[in-house]
């Protein structure tokens, strides 16, 4: 692995939290203050959010797991079948209301009370100080989450320089000759950097806390399904048998979506130059031969994708608010694509 695929911060995170919450379980003379550190470290989750919500749910959980504990105990002693039938019980619970994170945490707690043979009350007290002594420390560490927000754009960068590219060469490619052309489009780069970009746009926003940034999330969904409509793209343009005089007017057009496309795109005047295109290719003659009438139809088929690719940005538009287009668009840039 590459050393610098090695997320040390975390790994930092993991040591300290751990240290950090047995050395408060043993200040507060807590019983097996080692547990502390261990749901600790359980504690650590991606991003601010999931830490959070994580713990506020193994706080609730742990009431219902002492519950059950304290019935099976009571009914059939201190027995190893007795530990067989509270995990029957409780991780039923667990898969009945989505609390399967909690099963470890709450179920290392209830071991010390079968450890103990007892559930007196002020053992439960010292399982539930353990828990938030740890989960405290969870939270603590995951207070600091560096910003992604430059690895998004770098990334952001990245996957529309691969779109212009793709485009400028659909553009080359359907007015070549057909046996000179090439006849397969990997887009392969474009699912991976799609890909990265998804996860840091995600982090992004479970990383946020007083507000709520759907911005990227709506931007990479927005790129995906872009994605699609160059793949049927692609796969019309290698429909045509030759290059119709009408190709060359569509290759100007993609050619010019390929250096006007861009995040803060408006979508205006590419919307009204595709518009004024199929008005004009509707006013052309009929074509004669089978041929010509099959490559018309291709050349609508690859109008329609292109209307599609701009109207699913036009749509992403709709959903931003005026104060997500002031944070995050360049409003310089805003006639490109």
């Amino acid at each position: 692995m590459n050393i610098k695929q090695i997320n040390f911060l975390r790994i930092f995170k993991i040591a300290a939290a751990a240290s950090i919450g047995c050395l408060l379980a043993v200040l507060f003379q807590l019983q097996t203050p080692t547990s502390a550190g261990i749901i600790a470290i359980l504690s650590l989750q991606n991003t601010r959010r999931e830490t959070f919500s994580l713990v506020a749910t193994r706080i609730f959980s742990f009431f219902p797991s002492m519950a059950v504990a304290i019935v099976v105990f009571y009914l059939m002693g201190y027995q190893i079948p007795s530990i067989f039938v509270y995990l029957i019980l409780f991780a039923g619970i667990c898969e009945l209301f989505s609390l399967q994170n909690t099963l470890v945490s709450n179920t290392v707690l209830v071991l010390h009370l079968y450890a103990a043979q007892s559930v007196h009350p002020a053992l439960l007290v010292n399982e539930l100080l353990l828990l938030l002594t740890g989960t405290s420390c969870g939270i603590l560490m995951n207070l600091y989450m560096p910003g992604n927000s430059a690895k998004i754009r770098r990334a952001q960068s990245e996957l529309e320089q691969i779109f212009r590219n793709t485009f400028h060469r659909i553009a080359r490619d359907i007015v070549m000759d057909k046996q000179l052309a090439c006849t397969f489009f990997d887009l392969s780069d474009l699912d991976l950097i799609l890909k990265k970009l998804e996860k840091e746009a995600h982090e992004n926003q479970g990383n946020t806390l007083l507000s709520d940034e759907q911005y990227f999330v709506k931007y990479v969904e927005m790129r995906k399904n872009q994605k699609l409509v160059v793949e049927k793209l692609c796969q019309n343009i290698r429909l045509l048998h030759d290059v119709p005089i009408q190709a060359h007017a569509i290759s100007h057009f993609i050619e010019d979506v390929s250096i006007k496309f861009h995040e803060s795109n408006n979508t205006q005047e590419l919307m009204q130059k595709l518009t004024e295109m199929q008005t004009s290719m509707q006013k052309e003659p009929l074509p004669v031969t089978r041929t010509e009438f099959e490559n018309r139809a291709v050349l609508y088929r690859i109008l329609y994708d292109l209307e599609e690719l701009i109207t699913i940005k036009k749509r992403f538009i709709e959903t931003l608010t005026p104060d997500e287009i002031k944070r995050f668009w360049n409003t310089s840039q805003n006639c490109c694509q």
